[in-house]
């Protein structure tokens, strides 16, 4: 089955606060302690944490505060990543990760960091245009865009600009 992400912002925001104000005013939600999660055939493939989150009714976006994102294979989580903002996009469930974005994946041991990060929910991959680090106990790649899964199993560095080798953490 699909997220419960529209759900559990509905149920969330209805034991929440609402920012009054203006009719021509975008009316919102504050949040405080934002859990969300998706799953498929039962299991857990993401749960994303956020401090506070601002729900946009308007909009359909939810602006978040210091998210974290863990991704799950078999009930095991096999990544995390972390941002200072974010968004998640209540249409689509697709999440925008920004300002000091750090993914981690558990079983690699690889980092990567960049400055924006996009989560596609229908294609369960990141994107960014912006530049990029990965970090891996082999070596050091550098470059501008990406496409990967969220474990770092599959990377795509789309301008590649160096490899260094055997270099430290």
């Amino acid at each position: 089955m699909r997220c419960a992400l529209l759900t559990a912002l509905l149920l969330a925001g209805a034991a929440c606060k609402r920012a009054g104000g203006d009719v021509a005013e975008e009316r919102s939600q504050v949040m405080h302690g934002l859990t969300l999660s998706q799953s498929e055939k039962g299991e857990p493939t993401w749960t994303l944490k956020s401090s506070l989150a601002v729900l946009r009714e308007d909009s359909k976006i939810a602006t978040l505060e210091r998210p974290v994102m863990e991704f799950y294979k078999k009930g095991k989580a096999v990544s995390r990543v972390t941002a200072l903002a974010g968004e998640v996009i209540t249409d689509s469930h697709d999440v925008r990760l920004s300002s000091s974005v750090v993914l981690d994946s558990f079983d690699d041991k690889s980092r990567l960091t960049t400055s924006e990060l996009l989560y596609s929910s229908a294609k369960g991959r990141f994107t960014t245009t912006a530049d990029i680090v990965v970090r891996r106990p082999e070596g050091v790649l550098r470059g501008k865009g990406l496409e990967a899964k969220p474990d770092l199993s599959e990377v795509r560095i789309f301008n590649q600009r160096s490899v260094l080798s055997g270099a430290p953490r």
